[in-house]
């Protein structure tokens, strides 16, 4: 008598529609993809633009040393301000193990950015050039958010993060097969894919996000 009802329970496509139902809350409580790659794609061709006319041509650069440098760390605080802004908007209210894991690892981004400077400091206490610490500073850079970026994405099990994080890596290794300062284009490169990353999220989000693993958090 019951036959003709259990036909249409289907299990799998129930957990279908629980799994996407979870992705989509995710994704309401997640910041938008597609404005955080186009604000740091900006602020990293901004910024590597701005370090690069204050090196070359050398000799004679086209902007002075402070001027670059200013550039560079006006870009990059501007987007971290507006990111912070906009994450904590987004995830407001929400608590629980996730929000401890995001703690975490955000704080390892922070720490990791501390100590690569200071790192690069005293390289140039012992003697480096500062052509040296321009190749130091950008592939360390990309080296630090690359690996975290890359270990997030099976944190958080996000196709999206992976892609980033071995952007970010394939730029640390172009950026150390050219010699300073030409090495800083490698940067702006690496601000054009963000933005392309970001486009693709909006325009085909299959190609660049989603789950790595099937069926929950890859973290569980």
């Amino acid at each position: 008598m019951d036959s003709g009802n259990n036909k249409e329970i289907d299990p799998a496509r129930i957990l279908q529609g629980i799994e996407e139902d979870a992705q989509q809350a995710r994704e309401g409580m997640s910041p938008n993809q597609h404005l955080l790659f186009s604000i740091w794609g900006g602020a990293w061709i901004i910024a590597f633009l701005g370090l690069y006319f204050a090196l070359a041509p050398q000799g004679s650069p086209l902007l002075p040393a402070a001027v670059g440098i200013g550039i560079a760390a006006a870009a990059f605080l501007i987007a971290i301000v507006i990111s912070a802004v906009h994450s904590a908007k987004r995830g407001s209210g929400t608590k629980g193990p996730s929000m401890v894991q995001g703690a975490i690892y955000g704080n390892t981004f922070s720490l990791g950015m501390i100590i690569t400077a200071l790192l690069g400091w005293r390289l140039h206490a012992e003697g480096l050039s500062s052509m040296g610490m321009v190749t130091f500073a950008l592939s360390s850079l990309c080296l630090v958010i690359g690996v975290l970026v890359v270990a997030g994405s099976l944190l958080f099990n996000d196709r999206t993060q992976l892609i980033f994080g071995a952007w970010i890596l394939a730029i640390a290794l172009l950026s150390l097969a050219a010699p300073a300062p030409l090495n800083l284009l490698a940067g702006v490169l690496g601000g054009l894919g963000f933005i392309v990353l970001g486009l693709l999220h909006v325009s085909k989000p299959e190609l660049v996000s989603g789950s790595l693993i099937r069926g929950g958090h890859a973290g569980a």
